[in-house]
């Protein structure tokens, strides 16, 4: 049995429901005002917020290594400057090359971790002056294949002749250069 528009519209005016049929309803009927003090809840708790999901930020490690004894060779008017370089970071890395002294000198020494190996950063003139006193060493992470710049200040010995000698290499106080 299908209810009217009408007969809805009477049984809203008489407080009944409108959308029950009571003649199949097993239930009393519920009046208007009922419907609605009885329907009312509780507000709904918000969803929670959830932050979105980013990946944290792996911090880049670069590797460092640690150079120590830097002597000068002279032999007539030529220099040769070692230094021991020794790897101090967990990965393998390969010491490229120097500049120093407006010359670059190739090295290419792979290091493991930990290991220390004599390498020669100068082969060159005597410098008549003091005033080079930047040195860059360029090397790379051997398996990641990155490469990074460290700058050093030379520091000179003033030799009888008039000549100078490299006494030490000293870090420069920013950090290491990114090259990749």
């Amino acid at each position: 049995m299908t209810m009217g528009f009408f007969d809805g519209l009477r049984r809203m005016m008489q407080g009944k429901p409108v959308f029950i049929d009571p003649a199949n309803s097993t239930q009393a009927p519920v009046t208007a005002v009922e419907a609605v003090t009885t329907k009312q809840t509780a507000p709904l708790a918000p969803p929670p917020i959830r932050e979105p999901q980013v990946p944290p930020k792996q911090m880049k490690m670069i590797p460092t290594f640690d150079l120590r004894h830097c002597r000068t060779s002279v032999s007539g008017d030529t220099a040769q400057v070692t230094i021991w370089a020794t790897n101090t970071s967990t990965i393998d890395i390969e010491i490229d090359k120097c500049v120093m002294i407006d010359t670059t000198t190739e090295i290419d020494r792979q290091l493991s971790p930990g290991r220390s190996h004599e390498i020669v950063i100068y082969r060159g003139k005597l410098p008549q002056t003091d005033h080079a006193h930047k040195a860059n060493i360029f090397y790379k992470a051997i398996r990641e294949n990155e490469y990074y710049r460290v700058d050093f200040s030379v520091e000179y010995n003033r030799e009888p002749n008039g000549m100078f000698t490299v006494e030490d290499l000293h870090p420069e106080h920013y950090p290491v250069k990114e090259l990749s």
